[in-house]
């Protein structure tokens, strides 16, 4: 409906200036000067097309589950003129079929975790209402500054689209970015946010406990959702690349609630042939800002002496198609990871897909990854396997969702077709999670260890 009355109000515009014409000083005949209708039809129109398989398959007699969804969106960008464009997008899924998805398990009482988020986790009955309008922004370029103003897209390491179900993470504010010749400086208020795995927008302070939120460190439930006071997130980056050196600063300040930093810095270099090593460092810190959202300790999302800090590197080789990397991460025990899961989702060097390092603190993770682009053109493979070690489940001050220790591996295809098929998209991952102890309860197992993770997703953009 949004889109159709924005449709609406560019006919009408069109109608408004389809007169208007004017003398050519060097030429007695009169020129038609474009009016504004024939303006906006030189924009770009782009359209979207998705489906999603999803499956996950439990040990023993937990329940299983699978879905498949589909949708389509359409996008539009106006011409620049005098450095102005705007730009809508909008999108609709709906379900084509499921397996157990809104049922909880009889064993456990537990909820689906990974496959309701193709959909609406709010309204579990909607499976064929799920429309959004995504991207709705006006920008001004002058030179090398940009500013944007509305809903965007955002991709930075914390805050970002966790584009890896139908719909992504959208962010509401006012954006400038200064790209130079080797950096970029971002700057960004944001106000609002539309979260994946929902078609609702939310207020910055109302998006805090959308998803489950675990424990908070007296060991209860984290009661914090709908009682945050905040106005909105700061965020500030700086990126840098040149020479096989690139690197790069955040900082996120989400006001009356907590402070994030954020820093990494990436160095390849040629070791002889084919062959060049990449190192790199990466590492963050975080501390409460006043109460940490309340007053109150029971209804805070940080503890006001709650201060994180953790770091990673990366050692890894390209030669040819292949490239090995042996990763690790560390946090420390003076506090947790904490970064609303509903803004994005950490890219680390130890992260693997289907599992988030937030939340935890006095945790260590090794992972060796293997990329590969294979003879087949358009043909991408990467493997993954790492032991990732947390601090106890009942350890509330450094295991806010009560993780076990576990093993993961992955698998993922990834093709792209070319020529006449060119957009087109296809994805195959695979995930599996094993726990390093084998006595766990069957609901501290399910959909967590003991357990496959499967996906085909077609994607097609043109």
């Amino acid at each position: 409906m949004r889109l159709l009355i924005i449709i609406i109000l560019l006919g009408l515009s069109k109608s408004a200036f389809a007169d208007e014409i004017y003398m050519n000083e060097s030429d007695s005949l009169p020129v038609q000067k474009k009016n504004l209708g024939e303006e906006l039809k030189s924009g770009k129109v782009d359209f979207h097309i998705k489906s999603f398989f999803m499956s996950t398959i439990n040990k023993g007699d937990l329940l299983d589950y699978a879905t498949l969804a589909a949708g389509a969106g359409i996008g539009y960008t106006s011409p620049e003129w005098k450095g102005f464009e705007a730009r809508f997008s909008g999108f609709f899924t709906f379900q084509v079929f499921e397996n157990n998805i809104r049922i909880a398990d009889p064993i456990t009482g537990a909820g689906n975790r990974y496959e309701i988020l193709l959909y609406d986790m709010n309204d579990l009955t909607n499976t064929n209402r799920l429309d959004r309008l995504e991207e709705l922004f006006i920008a001004y370029r002058k030179n090398r500054l940009k500013f944007t103003l509305g809903r965007q897209k955002i991709i930075t390491p914390l805050l970002n689209e966790q584009d890896n179900r139908m719909r992504p993470n959208v962010f509401g504010g006012l954006s400038a970015v200064y790209s130079g010749l080797n950096y970029k400086v971002t700057a960004m208020w944001i106000n609002s946010v539309t979260i994946r795995g929902t078609v609702d927008w939310y207020s910055i302070e109302d998006s805090y406990g959308v998803y489950p939120f675990g424990r908070n460190p007296f060991g209860e439930p984290s009661d914090y959702k709908d009682k945050i006071s905040s106005k909105g997130i700061g965020m500030f980056g700086f990126q840098f690349h040149k020479s096989g050196l690139s690197a790069q600063a955040w900082n996120y300040h989400a006001d009356n609630v907590f402070n994030m930093s954020f820093a990494q810095s990436d160095y390849s270099f040629n070791i002889g042939g084919e062959a060049n090593l990449h190192l790199g460092v990466q590492g963050f810190y975080q501390f409460a800002v006043n109460d940490g959202g309340n007053p109150d300790p029971a209804n805070t999302y940080i503890l006001p002496d709650e201060k994180g800090f953790g770091g990673g590197s990366k050692v890894g080789i390209f030669s040819g198609r292949h490239y090995v990397s042996l990763n690790f991460l560390g946090i420390s025990d003076k506090g947790r990871f904490l970064f609303p899961r509903e803004w994005g989702r950490e890219n680390l060097y130890a992260s693997l897909s289907r599992e988030r390092y937030e939340g935890s603190g006095d945790m260590q993770a090794w992972v060796l990854k293997y990329d590969l682009i294979t003879p087949l053109d358009g043909l991408f493979a990467q493997f993954g396997a790492g032991t990732i070690h947390h601090s106890d489940m009942n350890t509330f001050k450094t295991n806010k969702y009560g993780i076990p220790s576990y093993y993961q591996f992955s698998g993922m295809l990834d093709f792209s077709f070319k020529e006449f098929l060119q957009g087109l998209n296809l994805q195959l991952l695979v995930i599996n999670k094993k726990p390093k102890n084998s006595d766990l309860p069957d609901q501290l197992r399910i959909n967590r260890v003991n357990m496959w993770n499967l996906n085909l997703v077609m994607d097609y953009r043109f």
